[in-house]
């Protein structure tokens, strides 16, 4: 047996194969020693709960201990460590793959994203505000924290112009009921089969699963299909727009075998569900929602710039440990605010979409 360390953020991860063979076997991951076990447990259950109810999703795959735990604890001098062993997943990144995304592939993480929360929204987690800082109802707070550490005046300018926005929205996003989402569900996540890219052969990093309104979780994927404008100048939302007709196109086809069913599909008279219902349908999502997709990839996009500054603040990493390129990271959330928020929505394909009208029916 060989192993092989692999640089991560904040865990010790190494890679596991057996002599001669070219690719490992499975991933043998040491979580940071701030990582309680509920978290660590709670992605352990995530994955044994894909495998068991949707195995057709390609996410990584739990492998148990000799008797059956889920995690392994593990004792480095007098500190406490908890410890995983998963699948390999093999394939191509897809934040690799050269130019803009083909519409398949896109189709096919719209569908995957959509399946993920279904089955996400099954478990229950009491979470901590704050245990994950990619969520984006934190904006307001990371940035009065980190603003002040921002050299560049231009970056500085465009995160207080983010959260200016979201608050616009907040009161309505705070509102919104809750599940347990992937939370970083992007390109740098998900993998392809070099011999058949149109569908995604693996999902990776459910260390980022939180507590959260589906729509954020829909908002993150969408800002990082943001192709360059290079490929659509005229159109660079075209790739969210298709991963957003596919998503919808799942949660359609869930709320129609729903209402077969004779379910109201959980939700109350101002069309939010009571989060505590799963009939089918992701929990706690509907189309009324849409409106807030600009504004949560906007935010996202401002967690995004200060990403280098939440790494080496919150987390003791060196930011060039793993960020590159931060002047594409502005140029995204500098295309989103130059658009605008009417602009966006057009080109998502909420205005006067066929797609928002047909789901509402299939709701009512």
């Amino acid at each position: 047996m060989a192993t092989r360390r692999i640089a991560t953020e904040r865990d010790d991860t190494f890679a596991i194969s057996l002599h001669g063979e070219a690719e490992p076997r499975c991933i043998l991951k040491f979580e940071h020693p701030a990582e309680s076990q509920d978290s660590v447990l709670l992605r352990a259950q995530a994955l044994t709960l894909l495998q068991e109810t949707q195995p057709d999703i390609p996410a990584t795959r739990l492998i148990p201990a000799r008797g059956r735990e889920l995690v392994t604890r593990f004792n480095q001098n007098d500190t406490v460590r908890w410890a995983t062993l998963t699948t390999f997943l093999h394939g191509n990144m897809v934040s690799t793959l050269p130019g803009p995304l083909s519409e398949p592939l896109l189709d096919d993480i719209g569908v995957r994203l959509a399946q993920l929360q279904r089955v996400l929204a099954q478990l229950q987690y009491h979470d901590v505000p704050g245990r994950v800082l990619w969520d984006v109802r934190l904006l307001p707070q990371l940035a009065e924290d980190l603003l002040p550490m921002l050299e560049d005046d231009e970056s500085r300018s465009r995160v207080t112009q983010a959260v200016d926005d979201y608050m616009a929205v907040e009161p309505e996003i705070e509102r919104l009921p809750a599940t347990l989402c992937h939370g970083d569900f992007h390109p740098g996540n998900m993998m392809v089969d070099p011999d058949a890219p149109q569908r995604l052969s693996g999902i990776l990093d459910f260390g980022d699963m939180h507590m959260m309104p589906p729509i954020c979780d829909l908002g993150t994927c969408l800002f990082y299909l943001i192709e360059a404008a290079s490929y659509y100048p005229d159109d660079p939302l075209e790739s969210c727009r298709s991963a957003l007709e596919s998503y919808m196109q799942e949660v359609d086809s869930r709320a129609s075998h729903g209402s077969d069913s004779g379910s109201d599909g959980g939700y109350d008279d101002d069309g939010y569900s009571d989060g505590n219902r799963n009939d089918g349908n992701n929990s706690g999502f509907d189309v009324q929602q849409l409106d807030l997709l600009p504004a949560i990839m906007e935010a996202r996009g401002a967690l995004v710039v200060l990403l280098p500054l939440m790494a080496e603040r919150f987390s003791g990493v060196e930011a060039g440990h793993y960020l590159v390129d931060p002047q594409r990271r502005l140029d995204k959330l500098r295309l989103v605010q130059n658009l605008g928020w009417p602009a966006m929505t057009e080109q998502l394909g909420i205005t006067q979409n066929a797609i928002t009208q047909h789901a509402s029916k299939e709701l009512l």
